[in-house]
């Protein structure tokens, strides 16, 4: 079921909100932030300056009206792929964002964010962007591929994340995006885990671990941006759990409608919304 469509023109140049801390935060106690220059979950190795003038030679003719930076290939070609997000990003525009790079020949953009709300609307932007990549890859002439999510916990400085003294440094969560090819319908029962906001993410993490181990499918479903945020939480604290076992764990976040009974909370009052991951498993 579609439910969102995707703006048409141009994309407009967007201005994304700094990144501000929030009461949450992102990093576990006790779990420290993974070695930089990790290169699980197939991240693409960074592009040279020369690569990402090749791939910016291969656009179209832009509007010669247009502002410069209005498209992600200015950016791209000077080296500059991340989207910070905001509590008060709208995720439409980010997934617009997401999606135009998922069709071209660059890799998709990595997106940060501090707190609860940041990561919610992040995660919405990537739902919407599947939806879109997904739409266009039935009606086009030219296959799309899906995206898949592999959350990891960052510390920036109040320079990366807009915020604090000069010497700070913010809890963070950095969702890599990875081009994957598009899976067809799974029947094969799996493990569903429902996710609230006072789930405790460690805990989530060993289950969704041990249910991987034994090979089988796990599905986190959420509602609201607390419950989201203990759900990216888990997975990039899972992935951690797993590192040494020659295996990594990525997501695919979608967007579903549960009933009155699905919820299970006694109320009643139609169809919710809700963000359903759906988290796969990679040899590494």
């Amino acid at each position: 079921m579609s439910f969102f469509s995707e703006p048409t023109g141009e994309m407009a140049d967007m201005a994304l909100e700094p990144l501000e801390p929030e009461d949450d935060e992102s990093l576990p106690e006790g779990l420290p932030p993974p070695a930089g220059g990790r290169q699980r979950g197939g991240r693409p190795p960074p592009q040279t300056s020369a690569e990402a003038g090749r791939h910016a030679a291969r656009r179209t003719q832009r509007d010669p009206d247009a502002k410069p930076g209005s498209d992600f290939w200015d950016r791209i070609a000077r080296g500059q792929n991340v989207t910070k997000i905001g509590g008060a990003t709208n995720p439409r525009d980010v997934a617009s964002q997401i999606a135009a790079q998922g069709r071209a020949a660059v890799d998709c953009p990595l997106l940060q964010c501090v707190g609860p709300q940041s990561t919610n609307q992040a995660m919405k932007a990537i739902a919407i962007a599947r939806t879109y990549l997904r739409q266009s890859d039935a009606s086009g002439s030219s296959t799309h591929p899906d995206i898949a999510v592999y959350p990891e916990f960052v510390k920036l400085d109040s320079a990366q994340g807009g915020g604090g003294g000069a010497n700070d440094t913010l809890s963070a969560m950095q969702l890599v995006l990875s081009k994957r090819s598009r899976r067809t319908s799974v029947d094969k029962d799996g493990r569903q885990l429902k996710v609230g906001k006072d789930t405790d993410a460690k805990a989530l993490a060993g289950a969704i671990a041990s249910c991987t181990r034994e090979g089988s499918r796990v599905e986190l479903t959420a509602i609201g941006a607390a419950s989201v945020n203990q759900a990216v939480k888990a997975v990039a604290i899972a992935r951690q759990f797993v590192e040494e076992e020659a295996i990594d764990l990525c997501c695919r976040p979608e967007f579903v409608e549960l009933s009155d009974d699905q919820l299970g909370d006694g109320t009643a009052g139609g169809p919710t919304s809700a963000l359903r991951l759906l988290v796969l498993v990679e040899q590494t």
